[in-house]
C-alpha cells in the first residue's frame, strides 16, 4: 500500500533523518515517490514514477542539507488506480487563493468519478487527484480564506464524506497548516503520529540499524509533529484516531476533529 510522511514544524528544518528511513519505505510501494516543501510561500514538489530507494535523486534530497522548510508533504506509491507515471504520483500540487496547496493520499476510493468537479481539474487518472480537484472546488465554493475552528470542523466533514467511497488517509497543506486526516475503518492501517521536540537524544530509525543523535541534528528549539502512515523510529508514536482531523500550524496541534 502507499506510505505518507508530514512534518511540520515552528522553525525550518531539513527533512534528512525522517526522509532516510521513509524512502526505504519505496521497497513495497515501487510506483513512484515525492516530496513537497515551501521553501517561501510557494510549494516546490520534486516526485518521480520509479521507486524510491532505488532513485538517485530521492539520495540526493536526502543527503543535501540546504532543503528546509517549516512544512513537508511526502508520499511513496502503489499504483492501484491509475498508470505508474509522473502525473498519476503524489504530492499533487494546485493555487487556490494565493496559496500553493498539496495534496497526498493512501487508499482506494470507488465511483469517485461522482464525486463534483468545478474550476479544479485533474491531469493524471488517479482516484487521489480527483479527489484532490474536488476537495479544492469545495473549499473554493465555501470561499474559506482563513482557516478557523469552523472552517476546520466543516474540512473534517468533508474529508469523512469523501471518505465513505473507500480508504482516505491524508495529507494536506497550504504552507502554513498541516491536515492529517485518518480513514474510518478501523481495520484499515492509519496514520501515527510524534511529538519530536528537546531533550534530544539517540534515535533507532526502524527500516534500518542507522542509530541518530539528534542532539547533533536538531537545534533545541527545534519542536514539531511528524506524522507517518507507519512509525518510522523507536520513539514514542501514537495513533491518529479513525476519522479524525488533525491540524498543525508552525509545529503545534491546533484542532482536532476526536478532541476530548
Amino acid at each position: 500500500m502507499c506510505e505518507l510522511l508530514g512534518m511540520s514544524f515552528n522553525l525550518a528544518v531539513n527533512p534528512s533523518v525522517s526522509f532516510r528511513g521513509f524512502r526505504l519505505r519505496g521497497k513495497e510501494n515501487r510506483a513512484g515517490w515525492g516530496l513537497a516543501y515551501y521553501p517561501d510561500n510557494a510549494a516546490q514538489v520534486i516526485k518521480e514514477p520509479v521507486q524510491g530507494d532505488d532513485s538517485g535523486l530521492s539520495a540526493f534530497i536526502r543527503d543535501y542539507p540546504l532543503i528546509k522548510s517549516q512544512v513537508f508533504v511526502s508520499h511513496v506509491r502503489k499504483a492501484s488506480a491509475g498508470r505508474v507515471s509522473y502525473s498519476n504520483s503524489h504530492p499533487f500540487a494546485r493555487e487556490l487563493n494565493g496559496k500553493d496547496y498539496v495534496f497526498a493520499h493512501n487508499g482506494t476510493l470507488q465511483d469517485y468519478q461522482e464525486l463534483e468537479l468545478q474550476q479544479f481539474k485533474p491531469v493524471g487518472s488517479t482516484d487521489s487527484e480527483y479527489a484532490f480537484c474536488h476537495l479544492l472546488s469545495a473549499i473554493a465554493t465555501r470561499d474559506t480564506d482563513v482557516w478557523d475552528p469552523d472552517e476546520m470542523s466543516w474540512l473534517a466533514k468533508k474529508l469523512k464524506s469523501i471518505n465513505e467511497r473507500g480508504k482516505f488517509n491524508c495529507l494536506l497543506s497550504d504552507g502554513e497548516y498541516l491536515f492529517c486526516y485518518r480513514t474510518i475503518d478501523e481495520k484499515d492501517k492509519g496514520l501515527q503520529f510524534l511529538r519530536r521536540e528537546s531533550p534530544y537524544g539517540p534515535i533507532k530509525l526502524k527500516d534500518t540499524d542507522l542509530e541518530v543523535d539528534l542532539r547533533q541534528e536538531k537545534e533545541p528549539n527545534q519542536e514539531g509533529y511528524i506524522v507517518a502512515t507507519q512509525a518510522l523510529t523507536n520513539e514514542r508514536w501514537e495513533d491518529l484516531k479513525t476519522g479524525e482531523l488533525l491540524v498543525i500550524r508552525n509545529g503545534t496541534a491546533v484542532f482536532s476533529s476526536k478532541a476530548d
